[in-house]
């Protein structure tokens, strides 16, 4: 059988597609294909794109770069590879934050594929994106059409929410309402969350008197990044 994430089920000859091998009268095994077809519904609800579901740790190019992409690289790297053992604490939270273009969704998708292939519920939502299908939601069907979505953004073992208040303008009322009641959930049940946003923690803490800001400093401390200016000075939060 040959493994394809996202594409449509191929034939397994192993077990002719009962999902069990059968070895004697009395006894049966799982087949080997049962895992590969949970993962491939995993990685299909996880609403990746199979252009992102081609970012990974191993084509991000680091070589003749800024220190900054480098210190981002590996900091994803290292909340990717102990993932087991951060989802447990407080500060649980993988953020990259500040200047545009330094490849912060990138890895944000790295480690979203490296999880995937190893079995964590995932889920990406881009923020203009996903808000705007939120609004169509709401308004064809009422706060009950958006009520299973923002349930799944609460709950699922990992969200990964890109371009957090993407642009400069001041949030407006909708928009702020939807990023706090699913981060804010996260934020006190410690759910495993990676924000990316080109903005700085301190233009965070100015939205929404820092109701939401607050949470992802706190929660990001020890995997937080920040790109301070097009020159790449950088930092990292909670050392």
């Amino acid at each position: 059988m040959t493994n394809s994430f996202g594409k449509d089920h191929e034939y397994c000859p192993d077990c002719k597609d009962r999902g069990i091998i059968i070895i004697d009268n009395n006894t049966a095994r799982i087949c080997h294909c049962q895992e590969q077809k949970r993962l491939e519904r995993l990685f299909k609800s996880s609403q990746i794109t199979p252009a992102f579901r081609a970012k990974t740790f191993e084509n991000f190019v680091t070589d003749n770069r800024p220190p900054i992409i480098k210190a981002m690289f590996e900091c994803a790297r290292d909340y990717a590879q102990r993932f087991t053992e951060i989802q447990k604490q407080e500060n649980n939270w993988l953020v990259f934050l500040g200047e545009p273009g330094a490849g912060k969704t990138h890895l944000s998708m790295a480690v979203a594929n490296w999880l995937l292939a190893r079995g964590i519920p995932t889920l990406y939502f881009q923020h203009v994106e996903g808000l705007g299908e939120l609004k169509d939601l709401l308004r064809k069907q009422g706060e009950e059409g958006i009520a299973a979505k923002l349930e799944q953004m609460k709950k699922v073992e990992l969200l990964i929410w890109d371009d957090l208040f993407w642009g400069k303008e001041q949030p407006r009322e909708f928009e702020l309402e939807i990023t706090f009641e699913v981060l804010n959930y996260r934020y006190l049940n410690l759910k495993p969350t990676i924000i990316s946003s080109n903005r700085t923690p301190q233009q965070l803490l100015k939205i929404d008197n820092g109701t939401i800001g607050s949470r992802i400093v706190e929660r990001g401390k020890g995997h937080m990044v920040v790109v301070q200016d097009h020159e790449a000075n950088y930092r990292l939060m909670g050392e």
